[in-house]
């Protein structure tokens, strides 16, 4: 015989539902809430390589305890995508490979981990909780960003960077997280002065941009809802501000992301019939082109190009990615593999062609099904902070074809799927108004 459904009522949702079986436990929030509200913690400590597997087997552990766990649109799609990166696993042939192998699919076991957590902890974290650990990670990009401006020789050297053995730290990816710069600083050949771009709290620049293009349409988002005025304008100054250390990457990959997003977002706005929202996006995509050539973006990025051509160079990385691809296509090669002739490892350049090199295409396909999924599930959602996490989805599905998605990205991107999953089926409101 069943047991008796307890009927919870929030202020999120119009309608009661029956999400917990009499007795069983709520899912606490702390372990979700920490690992993204504790993001630059564990950036200034050296930490952040091991937070996905701390916070992910707390969670993991959790559900398990929990038990009864219940599924939205999106969560089998990546179960089965996760299923299928453990039978790469056959593609390994050694030691070191088996190593990076095991860290990537560690951190896609977390954030997926992260999104059934989110789904299934409606009583204790609601979507605005979420945007304010979102709202923390971008604060962090933003400042780091704007010291790299000023101080891009500067390294930090991590409490764990005095501890790890000389042995990890002779690794490239090691030594970047626990002794992390705050920049970039490049000068290819006949540039007359190095190009310096922020990069912390992530190593490369790419990924400062990637973080910056998924989250700055979720603040500006916060930004509406806010009631207090002195917050709304202080927001308002760091949105702004923000451009300056966002020009100074000469990005180009970022401000694809965010015309994507925003041609998006006018598009979603017609089709839904609100015209006057639909050229407000209109109007602030035109305005972002006008200000960036304004403050010189488009020029810097012509003048970088002129001294490394990345757009050569990336054709041929995708050409020979190709290549090996099609010798395995259906389970790939598990990790990048360096090409000699290039002097690139080949699946590195865009998370897309990571997927395909690592997974075969068969990964690729159930990475894009799942995004697929999320989207076609929030479909009949008809509100504006929805349409944002929507605009999120789609950014992805563009930009990961010469952008990768490190865990802090991914993270990014699954709670967004989360919040979207879990609006569809409880009919929750996505992002309500609210008092700081």
């Amino acid at each position: 015989m069943n047991a008796p459904s307890t009927v919870v009522r929030t202020r999120y949702s119009p309608t009661p539902r029956a999400v917990l079986p009499a007795g069983a436990p709520v899912l606490p929030g702390w372990p979700l809430l920490a690992w993204i509200y504790g993001f630059p913690l564990y950036w200034v400590t050296g930490f952040s390589l091991f937070a996905p597997i701390a916070f992910g087997s707390l969670m993991a552990a959790f559900l398990l305890l929990r038990g009864r766990l219940r599924a939205t649109p999106g969560v089998l799609v990546w179960g089965a995508f996760l299923g299928w990166v453990v039978v790469c696993a056959v593609s390994l042939s050694g030691f070191m490979q088996a190593v990076g192998f095991f860290q990537r699919t560690v951190d896609l076991f977390a954030v997926g981990i992260a999104f059934l957590y989110y789904v299934n902890a409606r009583e204790r974290i609601t979507p605005a909780k979420v945007f304010g650990g979102f709202a923390v990670i971008w604060g962090t990009v933003v400042v780091l960003g704007a010291l790299a401006t000023v101080f891009p020789d500067v390294r930090i050297s991590t409490p764990l960077a005095q501890v790890l053995p000389g042995s990890l730290l002779s690794n490239e990816l090691v030594r970047e997280l626990v002794l992390p710069r705050l920049a970039e600083v490049q000068q290819p050949w006949g540039a007359e002065e190095p190009f310096v771009r922020p990069a912390a709290p992530f190593p490369y620049t790419n990924s400062w941009g990637m973080a910056y293009a998924l989250l700055t349409p979720v603040m500006a988002l916060v930004w509406t809802r806010l009631r207090r005025r002195s917050v709304r304008t202080l927001l308002a100054v760091a949105l702004v501000g923000s451009l300056y250390p966002a020009a100074q990457t000469s990005n180009r990959g970022m401000f694809i992301a965010l015309g994507a997003f925003l041609v998006f977002m006018c598009f979603r706005f017609l089709a839904a019939g609100m015209l006057r929202a639909g050229a407000a996006m209109a109007a602030v995509l035109a305005a972002g082109a006008i200000v960036l050539a304004w403050l010189g973006v488009f020029a810097a990025i012509a003048g970088r190009q002129e001294y490394s051509d990345t757009t050569t160079g990336r054709s041929t990385i995708y050409q020979a990615t190709i290549e090996r691809v099609l010798e395995s296509p259906l389970v790939g090669w598990a990790t990048p593999a360096m090409d000699a002739s290039i002097g690139i490892s080949l699946g590195t350049q865009g998370y897309a062609w990571t997927l395909m090199f690592c997974y075969g295409f068969v990964g690729l396909v159930l990475f894009l099904a799942f995004l697929a999924r999320v989207l076609v599930a929030s479909r009949h959602l008809r509100s504006g902070a929805a349409f944002v996490m929507q605009g999120l989805m789609v950014t992805v599905g563009v930009t990961i074809w010469f952008y990768g998605l490190a865990v802090t990205q991914c993270l990014i991107l699954l709670l967004a799927a989360a919040v979207l999953s879990r609006a569809s089926v409880d009919r929750e409101e996505v992002f309500p108004r609210v008092r700081p």
